[in-house]
């Protein structure tokens, strides 16, 4: 589905940055989220953010890997924990699909 055309100043509002999980587990309770423990670096320290991929992927799957995270979207609370920013995925028809970034990559980089 295309999407409305946005202004390149919204755009800009969004900052995505690359983050290394540090930890992962799921969240007790519920069938799709799991809570990564990610690296953000210097600006945004480390944060926990939730992704419902639970039923595509298991929690190590993401353990030690960088990832383009959105690391200014607002926190949101899920099954009694909150989210402080969001994975990018791949949406396939078949499953979302994690895109690893380079592991030589600092934390902390913006991704434009």
């Amino acid at each position: 589905m295309k999407k409305e055309p946005v202004i390149f100043p919204d755009f800009q509002k969004l900052d995505i940055r690359v983050g290394e999980v540090k930890d992962a587990n799921l969240i007790e309770g519920s069938k799709k989220l799991i809570r990564l423990v990610v690296d953000l670096g210097e600006d945004y320290g480390v944060v926990d953010i939730l992704a419902g991929l639970a039923e595509y992927y298991q929690p190590q799957n993401f353990i030690g890997n960088k990832y383009a995270f959105l690391a200014n979207l607002e926190p949101k609370k899920m099954a009694g924990a909150v989210s402080n920013g969001m994975i990018l995925v791949a949406d396939t028809p078949e499953k979302p699909v994690i895109i690893p970034l380079d592991n030589n990559l600092k934390t902390g980089t913006v991704i434009r």
